[in-house]
């Protein structure tokens, strides 16, 4: 079913996908059309800043998309820590972005699914080249003993 601006509540994490999939931008709806999020693309995060902008601006021909939180602050405490950020900077795309802000805005918490999904695959990647490498020594030394 698709999201409108209509069925949204104040306090809303909502975010639209970027860059085909790529990466998602994450923002707080505040009502009357207007969303609380870092402002600018990626190219643009030299020295971001947490602004109000009117959905569509936010949206950028997007589709609009809401994360729902198990464990979350009233929609009006949301709102309010939002409010506090306006015009701070401080963005950071491993410790403050825009998903860190919104997911910390709702739940008090600052984390990161992209992040997280990220560090997982280099982990993970990190894993299997290291175990291959340890086989092939392994291999290598069992064939000098024969």
């Amino acid at each position: 079913m698709l999201l409108t601006e209509k069925k949204l509540n104040y306090g809303d994490h909502i975010y639209v996908r970027r860059k085909g999939l790529f990466y998602s931008h994450h923002g707080i709806y505040a009502g009357e059309g207007t969303v609380i999020h870092f402002k600018g693309t990626v190219k643009e995060k030299k020295d971001p800043v947490v602004i109000i902008t009117d959905i569509d601006n936010f949206l950028n021909s997007g589709k609009l998309q809401r994360r729902m939180h198990k464990n979350r602050l009233p929609p009006s405490e949301t709102l309010r820590i939002a409010r506090e950020h306006l015009s701070k900077k401080g963005y950071s795309l491993t410790f403050n972005n825009c998903e860190h802000f919104v997911t910390y805005c709702v739940t008090g918490k600052k984390t990161s699914r992209q992040i997280r999904g990220v560090v997982g695959g280099i982990v993970g990647i990190t894993f299997t080249v290291t175990a291959a490498v340890f086989r092939k020594k392994r291999a290598k030394k069992k064939m000098g003993n024969l």
